[in-house]
């Protein structure tokens, strides 16, 4: 009994922080930036394609540097981009206008930033600015939405003048509130020995947090808490999102503006990040199914796995693996809970250890889209080598799966069969009493 209440408020604590409306614009808002980093990660590829014929031909009719410049606009710009969308979205949830919202959350972290001769300082402007666009972006809007809650400070219009321009007059005391709070904020921060809001957030928010990110066993935590989720039906992809891009994005822009400015992939810092989790934390799907799928295709006897195989296999292979968890199901399956739950960390730390003992390269950050094919992700994530690890861990991910798969196959056969559940259990009951005679 005291196990259910337990279960009962570990699974509350998930709902309520998968409906947190900061997280959820977090998470939303640095989700919306992927088409800009698609763009700068194809753009990256391009320019730095290990294929001679290839970089000597764009090289010669001078493609590198505008190659190149679409990174360096779209990656390394990535806090500008995430600023406003973050605000746009939780101006959204706290039901104010949305574009002022976002431009005020965008205008407060250019002010938070460090200047260097009056200028803005461009590392901020990509990886280590991300965390003070998330903190000024959630504070500026906090503080607009409740400044337009206050009626005295709207300007208000008579009724014929046109919406827009009502609305822009309305916002415009909140607005100009905001913009000095932070002024404020930027000047009081010059003064300390960070010189600045976003230098201060760097120092004891973001470095902590990455440097703990950056252990194997954080991320193994957070994949099996993404689990236990799973198992009891929520989906715990959309939980741990929030905090993967949080922490390990930084980790895997900085390593992709490292590659895009010639270093090495081999010298690259970090070997996680949320494209090393992107690829390798369950591969076909939360619980890597696609393993699963693999052997119930090689292996199932009865009808409805081979049935389900089919049905399931070709969104497994596009990482969608709904069918499989609810058609199964996987949830609440406790025959099938060791495999869901083992199988996507084993499979983080097989790369993780070949990157450690050098056997392939860190992975060079570019951005990979959801929705791509297993392998070809992995080629895109990383080349060759991460293909091949792909392939491995999908391998690995067939000898966990199977013996448990197995069992669970042999019961439903034999329902098809026309055996009860109990006539099943008192077989099991028999073998079990022979072994232990044995």
């Amino acid at each position: 009994m005291e196990n259910n209440k337990t279960m009962d408020r570990v699974l509350e604590f998930a709902a309520k922080f998968q409906a947190n409306i900061y997280l959820d614009s977090i998470s939303k808002g640095l989700m919306g930036t992927l088409p800009i980093t698609m763009i700068g990660s194809i753009a990256l590829l391009l320019a730095v394609l290990p294929i001679e014929p290839w970089t000597n031909f764009i090289a010669s009719i001078g493609v590198t540097p505008y190659l190149l410049a679409a990174s360096t606009v779209t990656t390394s710009c990535l806090s500008i981009y995430a600023a406003f969308l973050i605000g746009y979205r939780l101006a959204h949830h706290l039901q104010v206008d949305e574009i002022p919202g976002g431009l005020i959350s965008l205008f407060a972290f250019f002010i938070a930033t460090p200047l260097t001769e009056g200028a803005l300082t461009m590392s901020y402007m990509g990886a280590q600015g991300l965390f003070t666009a998330l903190i000024a972006s959630l504070l500026a809007t906090r503080i607009y939405a409740a400044l337009m809650k206050c009626d005295a400070l709207k300007i208000k219009m008579p009724p014929s003048v046109p919406g827009m321009i009502a609305t822009t007059f309305s916002t415009m005391i909140p607005a100009i509130l905001v913009g000095l709070i932070f002024i404020a904020i930027a000047v009081i921060f010059s003064y300390t020995p960070w010189g600045s809001f976003a230098e201060m957030i760097y120092s004891i928010v973001a470095t902590p947090l990455m440097n703990v990110g950056g252990s194997i066993w954080s991320l193994v935590l957070i994949v099996l808490v993404q689990m236990l989720l799973w198992f009891f039906g929520i989906h715990g992809s959309l939980v741990v999102g929030t905090v993967v891009s949080a922490v390990y994005m930084p980790m895997a822009l900085e390593n992709m503006e490292l590659y895009a400015a010639g270093t090495p992939a081999s010298e690259l810092p970090h070997i996680l990040g949320n494209t090393f989790y992107s690829l390798y934390a369950g591969i076909g799907g939360a619980g890597g199914t696609l393993s699963l799928l693999i052997v119930m295709f090689l292996f199932a006897k009865a009808k409805q796995n081979k049935e389900l195989a089919k049905l399931a296999g070709i969104p497994g292979l596009f990482v969608i693996n709904e069918p499989i968890v609810f058609g199964y199901p996987l949830i609440l399956n406790p025959i099938m809970a060791i495999p869901f739950i083992l199988t996507p960390i084993v499979q983080l730390l097989i790369p993780y250890f070949a990157t450690v003992m050098g056997l392939i390269p860190p992975l060079t950050g570019v951005q990979v889209p959801f929705g791509l094919p297993v392998v070809i992700n992995g080629f895109m994530g990383g080349g060759w080598t991460a293909a091949l690890m792909q392939i491995i861990d999908i391998a690995v991910g067939c000898l966990i799966w199977f013996p448990f798969f197995k069992i669970s196959d042999a019961q439903m056969y034999k329902e098809e069969m026309g055996e009860s559940m109990e006539e099943i259990a008192e077989e099991y009951e028999e073998k079990a009493q022979k072994a232990q005679e044995a």
